[in-house]
């Protein structure tokens, strides 16, 4: 069946480049005998085959980030006829002529804005612990609160399952972990930082633990994924080098750890890993605010552990 991708166009803090929206899309959809048709990366849409029905297509495009809308098309002959084709914004549902045929377009997902609004950190209530009571903040007042796009593609680009073990040990305001609780994901949360317990004791009350994530209180080999955003801040940045060891060492052989990170901190992240003999490959880079540029690094554990080395 052929269908049209709308991607999020890169501005106003709700965009990526072209390149990644299309590598979550296809990192969620390549097993289901995709074929790219056409590309238009210019206007963030994309033409393909999906060997799946319109309505197993939005189950599935329900847990993407940065996917706009997608569209059914069955093409006919155009045999010079009238078409009036409904607009709606940067898309037309309906009979559209595309040269010596038509193509009926029906829309099969389209993102819900507004619950994706709803819950961003600038709206979403996180409880914290301060001088000894429980306040309630927005979680965008923090260096620590994940957007909802961001913490969808993450999860998407990890390929997460149900079935996976899952870690978050730099959990800030909860961001990726209200969203691997929203698929119905296993997900073991914790942070160092004593005054989000009551936030992430809410959102986790089972598998949430205060830890520095220089030593875990975990088992070794244990997790099939983890899936994080370090802290930023400079003043914590030689606690994050330091703390890739332990990840490394809580991870399955064949694992896969997902960072989002600052620029500044690829080169010494990157390094560390392939010395312990992992493969490590940068997925992209995310525009953020202020001119801050994000990279995505895939870091998947060998089989044979180098720590010793």
């Amino acid at each position: 069946m052929q269908y049209q991708i709308y991607f999020r166009i890169s501005r106003g803090g709700i965009g990526i480049p072209y390149e990644l929206a299309k590598i979550e899309f296809l990192t969620v959809f390549h097993r289901f005998g995709l074929e790219i048709k056409r590309e238009l990366w210019a206007r963030h849409r994309m033409w393909i085959e999906l060997s799946l029905p319109p309505d197993r297509v939005a189950v599935i495009a329900a847990d993407l980030g940065y996917t706009k809308a997608i569209l059914h098309l069955r093409p006919e002959p155009y045999c010079g006829e009238v078409l009036s084709p409904i607009e709606r914004g940067h898309w037309y549902i309906g009979w559209v002529r595309q040269g010596e045929w038509k193509v009926y377009q029906t829309e099969v997902y389209v993102q819900d804005t507004e619950s994706l609004l709803a819950n961003a950190p600038d709206k979403r209530m996180f409880e914290i612990q301060h001088e000894g009571e429980k306040r309630s903040v927005f979680g965008h007042h923090s260096h620590r609160a994940l957007s909802t796009l961001d913490a969808r593609f993450l999860l998407n680009i990890a390929n997460a399952k149900s079935t996976n073990a899952i870690l978050d040990p730099f959990a800030g305001f909860g961001g990726l972990v209200f969203e691997a609780k929203r698929r119905g994901l296993r997900i073991t949360v914790s942070d160092i930082d004593v005054s989000l317990a009551p936030g992430l004791s809410m959102l986790e009350p089972e598998t949430y633990f205060v830890a520095d994530a220089r030593c875990l209180p975990l088992p070794t080999d244990y997790f099939d994924l983890i899936i994080t955003e370090p802290p930023f801040r400079t003043s914590y940045r030689q606690a994050v080098m330091d703390s890739l060891a332990e990840l490394h060492r809580v991870l399955k052989p064949k694992g896969r750890l997902i960072l989002l990170i600052a620029m500044d901190m690829c080169q010494g992240i990157r390094p560390s890993f392939e010395r312990m003999g992992a493969d490590v490959e940068l997925i992209g880079v995310i525009p953020r605010g202020g001119g801050l540029k994000c990279p995505v690094l895939k870091i998947t554990k060998s089989l044979t552990d180098r720590l010793g080395v």
